[in-house]
């Protein structure tokens, strides 16, 4: 009995001993899992600065980062994203605060001519390519049409769901009155809710196309009703879409929670763009409220009959700068024996 307790021992000690080299192997202060570069001083460090040793997690964004900007009166930077590069493409830019997961990307991506048509399955797949690429923004994600508005239960299990792909910070949803109970039963249980008024895409058919809200009297006025009534029900934060600009000031002013303008003038406490828009990734004609910062659209094609020319010139690929070498020896060998197949 006792040679068997003496046994267990040397094993336990064994295994003590295998356990701290395995740990000073894999988890030395010197020693990284993960891809480092050199700092100028010669430590080792994630970002290549000289910063610190240890790994930097980037932190997203919160709800309260956002009201602390609106309480300092910064003007609050919001992009879509319509697949993963463009979700990296927003979250690795600084100046960018919020990240939009917009049903826009039906007609930007999917070709659709309107948000109507998109089916939930393909909003869903997308938006989770899209949040692989983000880690430190705050992000609002679109409810679907067709897929919250025919009962309280389809309007949270659909919100459930999208907020359960992770990094979702918010669910905006198109309408006011007409679905009290859906954003109040929302908020009740703990889903931050994004309010949409003014031009309501999803309604594009009742609206007569995509036009400028509330341009009189009685139509600016049912719009600061709309907006008092989704601040009292305890919404987050509020599009004003397409609304004249001071309207959206006048009601940017009156309320306690931040305004997220989109051809609303820039009286509102942030602004969001589509990203294809600003980027110019489609060829046509933008929106009087979209201001073009690039061209992506004439650079890909130009660049793509670049690289369609040189393919028939035979400029591309070039030997040894876009191909790889074989050694002499190697390859005569390889010679002599394939001639004999």
């Amino acid at each position: 009995m006792s040679l068997k307790i003496k046994n267990s021992r040397i094993i336990l000690s064994n295994f003590s001993k295998i356990s701290s080299n395995c740990s000073k192997r894999f988890y030395s202060s010197d020693e990284s899992p993960y891809p480092t570069s050199k700092s100028k001083s010669g430590s080792t460090s994630t970002s290549g600065s000289k910063s610190s040793d240890k790994l930097t997690i980037p932190r997203q964004k919160t709800l309260h980062d956002i009201y602390k900007m609106y309480s300092k009166k910064e003007p609050i930077s919001v992009i879509t994203a319509h697949d993963y590069i463009t979700g990296k493409f927003a979250n690795d830019s600084d100046k960018i605060d919020i990240v939009l997961i917009g049903d826009s990307l039906s007609m930007v991506t999917m070709g659709y001519p309107n948000t109507l048509e998109m089916e939930f399955e393909e909003f869903y797949y997308s938006s989770k390519y899209i949040l692989r690429g983000i880690d430190s923004k705050f992000v609002i994600i679109d409810l679907p049409f067709g897929y919250f508005e025919n009962s309280l239960s389809k309007c949270i299990e659909t919100s459930l769901k999208l907020m359960k792909l992770g990094k979702v910070n918010s669910i905006k949803l198109e309408g006011s009155f007409e679905y009290k109970d859906e954003i109040k039963r929302l908020i009740d249980i703990g889903i931050p809710v994004t309010g949409h008024i003014g031009l309501k895409p999803q309604r594009f058919n009742s609206l007569g196309g995509f036009k400028v809200q509330g341009k009189d009297t009685y139509s600016a006025l049912k719009i600061y009703e709309e907006a008092l009534f989704l601040q009292e029900l305890g919404i987050s934060l509020l599009v004003l879409e397409c609304v004249p600009d001071k309207i959206a000031q006048y009601i940017t002013d009156k309320l306690s929670i931040p305004t997220i303008g989109i051809g609303a003038g820039n009286g509102t406490s942030g602004q969001v763009l589509v990203q294809g828009d600003l980027l110019g990734m489609m060829n046509g004609k933008n929106a009087k409220f979209v201001k073009r910062y690039s061209n992506f659209y004439e650079s890909g094609v130009n660049a793509i009959n670049l690289y369609g020319e040189e393919v028939k010139f035979g400029k591309f690929p070039i030997n040894g700068e876009q191909s790889y070498p074989i050694k002499d020896e190697e390859f005569e060998n390889f010679i002599k024996l394939a001639d004999k197949l």
